[in-house]
């Protein structure tokens, strides 16, 4: 018998997954999301997408060097922090409630910083631990909003988060890769480019890139691993990276276990709007996320699968709340490995389930720790330009599936703007503290711009429109300029437009026709559109048509037209994804549903 406590907890979690539709894998997809991986590649994805996943260990490091922190103290929360990012990550691989099955491994989350350094700062590790706790109660709890806040969510505000996503990784790659602060850039600071990194980044990028596009698939598996090492080699040698690594190595060991964690907390009310804020912002994040890894999966992608959006971030959430445990930091999800996951086109969830074990043991490598946050600033830089040039560009084309109507092109475009605005303006120190983190990156305030717009921008958008098909109007014709208007104003798939406008024509030739007995008078033809569907409607005085069992033979098709409008009835059950055929007030029906 279960405890009612329990039985609550998992109706607040999202259903196991599953896939109602049939997904096309894409001719260029090596190993699917379900696939089998050979020993050879999946140990090599594996570590390098642990490898990436490590070197996000940089902001953990930024936290503790604001806080003040000891070497102790750092090294501990760093420890702790990889020990959860490596169990968040496999639970985020498992297909179960807690987890989306998607090859999504977990890093330090870059939103939540701020929350970090101030919690530390106002009240030590007993404030971070509850702050992180609060966070992935909240994630957790939330993850059920993901649904009602589809209409919210569509694919255009989706590609602006992931476009800005690429833009955020390219903002800090860029200037790693320059060697410069980000720090009065455009206030009348020093700004000097430091050539022998900028030398370095590109050389970086330049193997991996040149192994991803000329390479063989075999040779794409280690395009991370041989730009990393080339890199870093060329750093040594030229003096850019000068570091004694040596002595740094010398004063951890070699193996050891992770401290237990001293478990306090502390209640400070003025974090709460940065606690709200980072969870907020999360779902943004994990969402485009899921979209991108699902777009690689499905050729014929249409919307995202807010069921393993849901499960992705109740992971996250688990994570986070094992974290406040612990007194790591907020986790997020990794975008370089999605863009890893691109170029070596990989999405097998057993790569990040051991990458995840391979991120979880490096808690007990002290040595290791500290050798992956020594990576040179310009390896890293490189890293991160060669991501962002994929999620920048499956960013655009998300934007673009749907079609662009002036209220989505001044929601896209107005959104860009503004996130680009917080990646090249210093406005995150100029705006009150509770509001940094939505100022933290331009994806934050980009993402959130687009939220409110097309929010805003819906405002007096019918969602039901009528239209009168007179007799003897060419159906197709109006049918078409019906459509394709009403798909600019909702913002509809061009898929979903294209595909209904033969079936609705031929559906409306057979409700005049002889299959109906001849509709009397016009034809009324409603649409709607709820993001998910775009449901057609027709309404005529005339029989209800009859939906055959078999296709009529070719030779009665040929000489009855009654024959001919039964193969036209059969045709539109078959362009549809769903029909019905029955009477509503008095008039036949015929009702169509195209899925979105």
């Amino acid at each position: 018998m279960k405890h009612p406590l329990l039985v609550g907890l998992l109706d607040l979690l999202p259903p196991p997954p599953r896939f109602p539709r049939a997904r096309r894998r894409p001719v260029d997809l090596d190993y699917g999301v379900n696939d089998k991986v050979p020993r050879r590649a999946w140990i090599a994805l594996s570590a390098q997408h642990a490898f990436l996943a490590l070197t996000f260990l940089v902001y953990p490091l930024v936290v503790a060097a604001a806080a003040g922190l000891s070497p102790v103290e750092t090294q501990e929360m760093l420890t702790t922090s990889v020990l959860m990012m490596g169990i968040t990550t496999m639970i985020q691989c498992a297909r179960s409630r807690f987890g989306s099955g998607y090859l999504i491994t977990c890093v330090p989350a870059p939103n939540a910083i701020p929350l970090a350094s101030q919690a530390l700062v106002a009240g030590g590790m007993a404030l971070l631990s509850l702050s992180t706790l609060v966070v992935g109660l909240l994630q957790v709890v939330l993850a059920r909003l993901m649904r009602p806040l589809r209409v919210l969510l569509p694919p255009e505000v989706c590609g602006v988060a992931m476009t800005m996503l690429g833009v955020s990784l390219a903002d800090t790659g860029m200037k790693q890769a320059l060697g410069v602060n980000a720090a009065g850039i455009l206030t009348g600071g020093a700004f000097t480019i430091n050539y022998g990194t900028f030398c370095v980044a590109m050389a970086t990028l330049t193997v991996i890139v040149g192994i991803t596009v000329f390479g063989s698939r075999g040779a794409r598996i280690y395009a991370v691993l041989a730009g990393a090492v080339v890199g870093w080699v060329l750093a040594r040698l030229t003096g850019v990276d000068a570091k004694d690594l040596g002595a740094i190595l010398s004063q951890v060991s070699m193996v050891a276990l992770p401290p237990p964690p001293d478990v306090t907390f502390a209640l400070d009310w003025a974090m709460a709007p940065l606690v709200v804020l980072v969870v907020l912002t999360s779902l943004l994040d994990i969402l485009s996320a899921t979209i991108a890894l699902e777009k690689l999966e499905d050729r014929d992608w249409l919307r995202a699968d807010l069921a393993a959006a849901e499960r992705a971030v109740v992971a996250i959430g688990v994570g986070n709340i094992l974290g406040g445990f612990s007194q790591a930091v907020p986790c997020g999800v990794s975008r370089s490995s999605i863009g890893f996951a691109a170029s070596t086109r990989a999405t097998a969830r057993v790569i990040g389930f051991l990458a995840g074990a391979l991120i979880a043991s490096a808690a007990f490598f002290p040595k290791l720790l500290v050798l992956v946050t020594q990576i040179p600033s310009a390896v890293t830089g490189g890293l991160l330009l060669y991501t962002a040039a994929y999620m920048i560009v499956n960013g655009m084309g998300l934007i673009l599936s749907r079609n662009m109507s002036d209220r989505r092109t001044f929601t896209v475009g107005l959104s860009i703007i503004a996130g680009l605005a917080v990646g090249l303006l210093p406005l995150h120190d100029d705006v009150p503290a509770w509001a940094q983190p939505l100022f933290s990156t331009p994806l934050t305030f980009g993402a959130f711009m687009a939220v409110v717009l097309n929010a805003l921008f819906r405002l007096g958008i019918s969602k039901v429109a009528e239209v009168e098909i007179a007799p003897g109007a060419s159906a197709y014709d109006t049918v078409r300029t019906f459509l394709e208007r009403q798909g600019n104003i909702w913002g509809a798939g061009r898929d979903a437009i294209e595909a209904a406008i033969p079936a609705v024509a031929q559906a409306v030739e057979s409700a005049v026709g002889p299959a109906a007995g001849g509709a009397r008078g016009a034809v009324l033809l409603r649409a709607r559109f709820d993001e998910a569907h775009l449901d057609v409607t027709l309404l005529y005085e005339g029989e209800v048509l009859q939906l055959p069992h078999q296709i009529p033979a070719a030779d009665a098709v040929a000489e009855s037209e009654r024959e001919a409008g039964r193969l036209g009835v059969l045709l539109v059950s078959r362009l549809a994804d769903k029909a019905v055929f029955d009477t509503e007030r008095g008039h036949a029906r015929i009702k169509l549903r195209f899925d979105q």
